[in-house]
């Protein structure tokens, strides 16, 4: 019971800290790549990436429709999105040509007749129209599209 209540608590506390942030700033980002070595997603170590076709910025999904599942996977390496009911906010880092969600947060609302199989994503693959999505185990556990 404390689990889930700890982890509400840093849902919430995520939730307000990132309407707290101005979206239109480019200053003052925080590093989130830790000490892993992994690229940041906007770090100028990438080679034009905001050019590539398959380069993973942008919005998978629908957001128009709140019923299925997106994501928006912002340039400065947040993420914002649904699962068709719950909202997910979090971190991204592309490492060999796979994204890595991380310090995902969401709500944790009831959905009935909401398949809810964003809320396992670990890891996703890009490429020009598609986002593979991959749960911890490296399972295939569905698509979004450009």
């Amino acid at each position: 019971m404390r689990t889930r209540f700890t982890f509400l608590a840093l849902a919430l506390l995520l939730g307000a800290s990132a309407c707290a942030m101005d979206p239109g700033s480019d200053g003052g980002t925080p590093d989130v790549t830790g000490s892993s070595g992994g690229a940041s997603p906007s770090s100028s170590g990438s080679p034009d990436a905001s050019a590539d076709a398959s380069a993973p910025e942008g919005i998978w999904g629908n957001p128009e429709n709140t019923r299925e599942p997106s994501l928006e996977l912002h340039e400065d390496g947040r993420l914002t999105g649904t699962d068709g009911c719950n909202r997910l906010m979090g971190h991204w880092v592309l490492e060999d040509g796979t994204v890595r969600f991380q310090e995902v947060a969401m709500t944790m609302m009831a959905c009935p007749d909401v398949d809810q199989w964003l809320a396992s994503a670990a890891s996703a693959v890009p490429s020009e129209d598609t986002l593979l999505v991959y749960d911890g185990a490296g399972n295939e556990i569905g698509t979004l599209t450009r």
